[in-house]
């Protein structure tokens, strides 16, 4: 069974980028780590400018993706997400040449 991979790409208003780190590593990516199939679940930052940052997420499937996104908790992270953004973020799904 292929994995199911996302790059969601965020430009962070660049005075909220420290708050949202720390919001985002708190509050959604312990929830999410600690979800069935979740293999990889990382917040990056472009070291030049913290501020532009990358989730990276591993899945064992696209089932255990979609439960994940169909998750109560969206609801009520979305906006704080939406609020910290400097620019609409980008999803980007990925496969692997070798699944």
């Amino acid at each position: 069974m292929a994995k199911a991979r996302l790059l969601v790409e965020l430009d962070v208003k660049p005075e909220e980028a420290e708050t949202f780190q720390k919001m985002f590593h708190e509050e959604f990516m312990s929830r999410s780590r600690s979800e069935d199939g979740c293999e990889k679940y990382e917040l990056w930052h472009d070291p030049n400018a913290p501020h532009k940052m990358t989730i990276v997420e591993v899945w064992s499937s696209q089932a255990h993706l979609d439960a994940h996104l169909a998750q109560d908790w969206f609801g009520e992270w979305a906006p704080k997400m939406e609020a910290a953004q400097a620019t609409p973020l980008v999803v980007r799904a990925m496969a692997n040449f070798e699944d």
